[in-house]
């Protein structure tokens, strides 16, 4: 079980990563034209509110797909904590878990202040933490296909 459990994990976090590539593009893109469109004589003011409001959109949006991905990970490593028994994995997991949920909190601030927090200036600590999530990933797969979980 763990095993699919794991390399559902190594799919999905390369998908996320992916997610989270496109989203901190859309974002930053909502927010230099919200920027530039200030400045234009025509229209400036509903320019601005536009863009700067779909670029709050676009990080609520990152920020619960995301969610469900911290989430989904906080439960593989909760059940890998208890499923295997070495000590490798139980130290991969409780760093997972510590890191997951500092991760989750980082998370629902940004959806609850996507004014204050937008995901272009912290996507790219999501996708490193997404990269991490990949070795642990790893080994995770490599140690359930040894105990036969």
């Amino acid at each position: 079980m763990l095993r699919a459990f794991y390399i559902s994990a190594i799919v999905l976090t390369f998908f996320s990563m992916i997610i989270s590539a496109y989203f901190m593009d859309e974002v930053s893109s909502c927010r230099s034209a919200s920027y530039y469109s200030y400045g234009d004589s025509y229209g400036s003011e509903d320019n601005f509110e536009y863009y700067h409001d779909k670029a709050q959109e676009a990080t609520v949006s990152a920020g619960i797909i995301t969610l469900i991905y911290f989430l989904i990970m906080e439960t593989i490593f909760i059940l890998s904590l208890i499923r295997l028994k070495t000590k490798t994995i139980k130290v991969f997991s409780i760093i997972g878990i510590s890191l997951t949920s500092i991760m989750i909190l980082w998370d629902a601030l940004m959806i609850s202040s996507p004014g204050g927090i937008s995901f272009d200036e912290i996507g790219l600590a999501w996708v490193l933490f997404m990269l991490i999530m990949f070795a642990f990933s790893i080994v995770g797969t490599v140690h359930a296909f040894r105990k036969k979980v």
